[in-house]
């Protein structure tokens, strides 16, 4: 008897501390409509609707065909186009906000005028998480996964694919990332692949930015390849308030039809543009390459001024462990390979080097206002013009 009475008072308290949580109303067919047109709209992209239906009691599923995106930043015009994709619609317990549930089809096509710069489409598991703010009409997280992506151009059967994809946007965090990616010439000549790559953009805890940068396996048709590579860069004097909003747009772009590496050059353009104005240095607060039995590992700290060559004045410092292995391939400068003659720079700069500890040779160089490197006190490059 006591113990069902216990059973019960813990019912009851349940029930009371349930009805006192805010919780998310159910969304209207026409609610979810007018918040996805909105973002259609902004976004640049034409559908028509097929199907609309309430599900779950508190979500909205919404079906488009004739979904069309125009692309930019390629070297002609190029236009996505699917059908069948589907839009679970929630409401959530912040005011002014939706949740949205986007699956694509297995099958889509990459349109062009020019049938190599078509593409037939396959896509496994292929969507996103997107929160909307249905007051200001702009995102406020996302998450994109795409299992398997194929792009097939149908003469020539050149293609890329890439698996494990992840595209994830939060208000503290940037993050692109993938498993395994691999592109062909004509016929399915092999052009390049790699295992894994990882790019995330965060603020600490004091405001500053942070790129992490690393990939693996990397292995492309050359004799020099970085096949493992891991940047951690940050700048105190880029604070996360003022590289967010370009991030954010950046990102926005790439998710509404901007070539990625398009999209990646604007981004790092304007956060060049932004350091430079503030006047903040890019510390590399680390990075280690690996290429064919060669490492190295350093770091640096760099200036943007537009006034340079390349952008940035700087200083930075590496060891690196198996010089003997690029002596070989590139010789010296009194007796260099046939290599070595095509590249005497890389010579030079080889035999810069000093004795260091654990078998490695170290390394100081600088990047000069007019574009020389300059290590160990001598110059190892220079541009054509000789400056």
């Amino acid at each position: 008897m006591q113990l069902r009475k216990a059973l019960t008072g813990f019912g009851v308290l349940a029930i009371s501390i349930a009805g006192l949580t805010t919780r998310a109303d159910a969304i209207s067919v026409e609610d979810a409509r007018t918040a996805v047109d909105a973002i259609l709209m902004q976004s640049g992209i034409s559908a028509t609707e097929v199907d609309a239906r309430p599900v779950d009691g508190d979500a909205v599923e919404l079906v488009y065909d004739a979904v069309s995106l125009d692309l930019s930043g390629y070297s002609s015009p190029r236009q996505l186009a699917m059908d069948d994709v589907l839009v679970t619609v929630r409401d959530t317990d912040s005011a002014n906000q939706v949740d949205l549930d986007v699956k694509l089809p297995e099958q889509a096509k990459m349109l062009a005028e020019a049938t190599t710069d078509q593409r037939d489409l396959t896509l496994r598991n292929v969507g996103g998480y997107l929160r909307w703010d249905t007051a200001r009409n702009v995102p406020v997280t996302f998450d994109g996964f795409a299992d398997f992506l194929v792009g097939d151009e149908p003469v020539s059967r050149k293609h890329w694919l890439i698996n494990g994809l992840i595209i994830q946007w939060l208000p503290e965090m940037a993050k692109i990332a993938w498993q395994a990616a691999e592109w062909t010439g004509p016929n399915r000549e092999k052009r390049g692949s790699i295992k894994s790559a990882n790019f995330t953009l965060y603020p600490d805890k004091d405001g500053a930015t942070h790129l992490d940068y690393s990939h693996d396996g990397l292995w492309l048709p050359s004799l020099l390849q970085p096949r493992t590579v891991r940047v951690k860069t940050s700048s105190a004097g880029l604070p996360w308030s003022d590289a967010q909003p370009i991030i954010a747009k950046g990102f926005n772009d790439i998710l509404t039809g901007t070539a990625p590496r398009f999209a990646r050059r604007q981004i790092g353009d304007a956060l060049w543009k932004k350091a430079a104005q503030n006047g903040a240095p890019v510390k590399v607060d680390e990075f280690y390459v690996e290429s064919r039995g060669l490492e190295a590992l350093g770091s640096g700290e760099f200036l943007a001024q537009a006034a340079a060559r390349y952008g940035f004045t700087g200083d930075f410092d590496f060891r690196l462990l198996g010089q003997e292995k690029l002596v070989d391939l590139l010789g010296t400068p009194d007796n260099p390979t046939i290599l070595g003659a095509l590249v005497p720079f890389a010579v030079n700069g080889l035999a810069a080097g000093r004795p260091g500890p654990q078998g490695t040779t170290e390394y100081d160089g600088q990047l000069l206002p007019d574009g020389r490197v300059v290590v160990n006190g001598l110059t190892v490059f220079r541009t054509a013009d000789g400056s």
